[in-house]
């Protein structure tokens, strides 16, 4: 019964020890050019200067006795032959063959780097297929030999740039989705973004006093309107939440060791203010709409919770209905939320403040105006 448990841990532990070692000591590989055309040369700089497998993989431009002596003294894993001719025969339509020769120590690196020459060799294949095309038609128009190989050559390069960084394209266009691929920090993160808010929540509740009548003929004889009650409220608890919130984010990042562009603390607080402020704005417009104390402090409980359901921190919003998915872009917290992940896990080094900033604005402009009418009702 034992067995299947040992076997596992068995395949496991050599995984991580060959994943751990590969990190530790990148697979070098060998360049060896024979043809030694303009093609060829300008093939191996491109491949010296990117790397489909990022810190995994290093290649080097070689000589051929330089190679098979890296080989025996086991510093290459593998080393890539461009034959002679090569160029010639890429332009004639005749068959390419591109020689992998392994280190006999290392089949299983040697084995991977034959997966990799494979998938190049297809590339060429196409890459030729169009090359030959576009020479028929070009000796079909009696361009000169210089002209036609310069559009011949062009061709080439644009193929040879599509090849060499086609992985890398495709990776900048993946969608991830952090909570699976780095949940530690996610879920950090969104536990990060409900606390602040509701800490905002708490902070302003605890600056509102319910006020007598008596109080309130007091306040207006000493002209202090209802408005300016809010917004003094708003002020104190927007700099208080702002101070909690940047020392909260920042222990978030040194504890979890995240490295961010110094630029992106900037950024941090301004979407913490602009969360705040929206945030506290619907606070305020649902105190001057609702006029019972208790619904009003229901109303701005659901709502809250609301809000922080949209924003992706309680479920990932990419978990929730898809009608839903198609709203919620639309709200404050979600724009703040997903901003906060870009800049913290994406390491983006950039943000979009504009829905913030309007949401910010409409708010304002109701809270203001209702809160206006309510004292002018009131007078």
């Amino acid at each position: 019964m034992l067995f299947p448990i040992f076997l596992i841990g068995l395949v496991a532990f050599i995984l991580v020890a060959y994943i751990t070692n590969v990190q530790e000591e990148p697979i070098q590989i060998g360049l060896v050019d024979l043809d030694q055309s303009t093609e060829t040369a300008m093939v191996i700089r491109l491949l010296e200067e990117s790397s489909q497998l990022g810190d995994y993989l290093h290649m080097k431009r070689f000589s051929e006795q330089e190679a098979k002596e890296k080989i025996e003294l086991d510093e290459l894993v593998a080393y890539i032959l461009f034959p002679e001719e090569f160029t010639n025969k890429l332009y004639s339509g005749e068959s390419i063959i591109v020689t992998v020769v392994g280190n006999p120590n290392r089949e299983m690196e040697s084995y991977l780097i034959k997966e990799l020459v494979d998938s190049a060799a297809r590339h060429i294949s196409s890459s030729q297929a169009n090359i030959l095309t576009i020479n028929y038609f070009a000796k079909q128009l009696d361009i000169d030999t210089e002209t036609r190989n310069m559009i011949v050559l062009e061709q080439f390069n644009e193929f040879l740039l599509y090849a060499i960084s086609k992985d890398n394209v495709l990776d900048q266009q993946i969608v991830s989705n952090n909570a699976t691929s780095t949940p530690q920090e996610y879920f950090g993160l969104a536990a990060g973004f409900f606390v602040f808010t509701i800490w905002i929540f708490t902070i302003y509740q605890l600056l509102y006093r319910e006020q007598s009548k008596e109080i309130q003929t007091r306040m207006m004889l000493y002209g202090v309107t209802e408005l300016q009650q809010i917004i003094a409220r708003i002020l104190i608890t927007c700099l208080i939440s702002i101070i909690l919130g940047t020392l909260l984010f920042f222990g978030f990042i040194h504890v979890l060791d995240l490295s961010i562009h110094h630029d992106n603390y900037a950024r941090l607080i301004a979407l913490l203010g602009l969360h705040t402020i929206n945030f506290l704005f619907v606070l305020a417009l649902i105190e001057t709409t609702v006029h019972s104390k208790k619904l009003q402090l229901l109303v701005q409980i659901i709502v809250t919770g609301i809000l922080l359901l949209a924003s992706g921190s309680i479920i990932p919003a990419i978990y929730l209905p898809l009608y839903m998915q198609e709203y919620i872009p639309y709200l404050f917290s979600y724009q703040a939320f997903h901003w906060l992940e870009e800049i913290i896990l994406n390491r983006r080094v950039y943000a979009d403040y504009i829905p913030l900033l309007l949401t910010a604005g409409i708010s304002a402009f109701l809270t203001i105006g209702l809160a206006l009418l309510k004292e002018r009702v009131k007078s």
